[in-house]
C-alpha cells in the first residue's frame, strides 16, 4: 500500500514538472547581469564604450544590430545624446561607442530582443567626474541611430518585422516606456502564474493525501487489532 502511494505521488509530481517546463522556459526573459560603466557608479576616466552583459544571448534579428538600441544621455536634462554610433551585439554583450561631455549624471537606456523573442527595455544611471583638462564632447540632439530606446523594465513581444522605429529623442512616437502599458504581455504573465499556482497546489494536495493515507494505515486502532486477534483465537463452532 505504502509503495503504491509513494509511486503514485512521484509519478504525479514528475508529470506536473514536465508539463510546466516549457511554460517556465518561455517566461524567462533576458535580464542585465552587469554593465560598464556600472549602475550607480562614479567614473573618472573618460569611457570610450558602454557595454551591457545579459544572462542569455541577445537576438540580433537583422544581423546588423538594428533590432537593438543603446543610448547615453547627459546631465542636461537628458536632451543630448553622447553615444557616437549604433549598438553592436555579440552573444550576451551589447555595446556602443560613447564620448561623454561634462561632469554629471548620465543615463544609459537600452532595448533588446531577448533569447525568448520578447523585447526588454530598461535604463540606469552613473556619475561622471572627469579629470581636469579632459575633453568634453558636445553631444547631439538626436541619437545617431534614428531611435531612442525608452522604458524602465517593460517587456513586449517582438514584432515579426524587426524594423527600427523612426521616433527621435524628442519625437512623436516613443518606444516601450514605463508609461506605455503592455496589456498583452501582462495578461500572458498573469495567466502563466495562475497555471503554475494551480499545478503546485495540485501536487501539494496530492502529497498531503498520500501522507494521510500512510499514517492512517500505520495507526490501526488498538480496539480493531484486539478484535482481529480475538477472532483469530476463537475456535470455529461445530
Amino acid at each position: 500500500m505504502m509503495r503504491r502511494a509513494l509511486a503514485a505521488t512521484a509519478g504525479l509530481a514528475a508529470a506536473v514538472a514536465l508539463a510546466l517546463l516549457p511554460a517556465v522556459a518561455a517566461s524567462a526573459h533576458d535580464y542585465l547581469v552587469s554593465s560598464d560603466p556600472a549602475a550607480d557608479s562614479t567614473v573618472t576616466a573618460p569611457p570610450s564604450t558602454v557595454t551591457l552583459t545579459f544572462n542569455d544571448r541577445v537576438l540580433d534579428l537583422a544581423g546588423d544590430g538594428s533590432s537593438t538600441l543603446l543610448t547615453v544621455t547627459g546631465p542636461d536634462a537628458g536632451t543630448r545624446h553622447f553615444e557616437t554610433g549604433c549598438a553592436t551585439v555579440a552573444d550576451v554583450n551589447v555595446s556602443a561607442p560613447v564620448a561623454l561631455g561634462g561632469a554629471g549624471s548620465y543615463t544609459v537606456t537600452y532595448q533588446i530582443v531577448s533569447a525568448d523573442g520578447h523585447t526588454v527595455s530598461n535604463s540606469y544611471a552613473f556619475a561622471y567626474q572627469p579629470p581636469a583638462g579632459a575633453t568634453e564632447a558636445a553631444g547631439s540632439e538626436k541619437t545617431p541611430c534614428g531611435a531612442a530606446a525608452g522604458g524602465s523594465g517593460t517587456e513586449t513581444p517582438a514584432a515579426s518585422d524587426p524594423a527600427t522605429p523612426e521616433a527621435t529623442a524628442g519625437g512623436s512616437e516613443p518606444l516601450v516606456t514605463a508609461s506605455t502599458p503592455q496589456p498583452a504581455a501582462a495578461a500572458n504573465d498573469s495567466g502563466l502564474g495562475l497555471v503554475i499556482g494551480i499545478a503546485v497546489a495540485i501536487v501539494v494536495l496530492a502529497i498531503i493525501g498520500v501522507v494521510i493515507v500512510i499514517l492512517t494505515a500505520r495507526r490501526k486502532p488498538p480496539a480493531a487489532e484486539a478484535a482481529a486477534g480475538a477472532d483469530a483465537n476463537t475456535p470455529p463452532s461445530s
